[in-house]
């Protein structure tokens, strides 16, 4: 619902375009011409890394959790991050626009080898930061409130979300709605797989392991 919503608000230019670099910038929606850089490949890989690191974020609950809620975490953080990785790269797949760099001399060949350049909408590094960080602060906000670990948790998660938002724009990679909807994504799954378990399910779901057995219990 989100891509939809930023669909019919930046129809133009959301498309890709027949025909080869430069592009003509006056085809993409005017929020979107604010801000089209041009690549930079340094820019690149340091989104990437502040991606990572956003995504290694909820580690954090190895210390803020006591053990016996470990393995419970961690297949909740594996389903959200699952969705919202799927969910971008449906997206990617139903939507082909051209990212920003094409609107500038001297596209880098490999993307325009691999067709990558063809999917600049959602960001799939937004929505995967932003899932890191909305998984941090919704367990913290529901399991931990009073844990000592939750204010700079989160602080630190959202800001590597933001930062490695901002490089993807900076970095020529994608637009401003790109990165928005993937914000946005990442954002909803990351605090809707925690939720719906501990304030829907939570009543009776319970995930137990031993060396021997793994088994999910539900009490009603």
């Amino acid at each position: 619902m989100v891509a939809i919503a930023l669909y019919a608000a930046c129809q133009s230019g959301l498309w890709a375009a027949d025909g080869d670099a430069p592009l003509d910038k006056d085809d993409v929606n005017a929020f979107d011409r604010l801000a089209i850089f041009q690549y930079s490949k340094a820019q690149d890989i340091v989104s990437d890394v502040t991606c990572y690191s956003a995504i290694l974020v909820p580690a954090v609950f190895l210390r803020a959790a006591p053990s016996k809620d470990w393995l419970e975490l961690g297949i909740l953080y594996a389903g959200s991050s699952a969705v919202s990785f799927g969910s971008s790269e449906l997206l990617k797949r139903a939507v082909s626009r051209d990212r920003p760099y094409m609107y500038f001399d001297d596209p880098p060949d490999d993307f325009l080898d691999s067709k990558d350049s063809e999917k600049s909408f959602p960001s799939r590094h937004s929505a995967m930061a932003f899932n890191g960080a909305g998984f941090t602060a919704a367990v913290f906000a529901i399991k931990y409130p009073d844990s000592p670990y939750r204010v700079p948790a989160v602080a630190t998660a959202y800001g590597l979300a933001v930062a490695t938002a901002t490089l993807r724009v900076t970095g020529g990679s994608h637009f401003m709605t790109d990165v928005a909807a993937g914000a946005l994504i990442g954002s909803a799954t990351g605090f809707l797989v925690p939720w719906v378990n501990y304030r829907i399910f939570k009543h009776g779901v319970t995930v137990m392991a031993s060396p021997s057995e793994l088994s999910f219990r539900y009490r009603y």
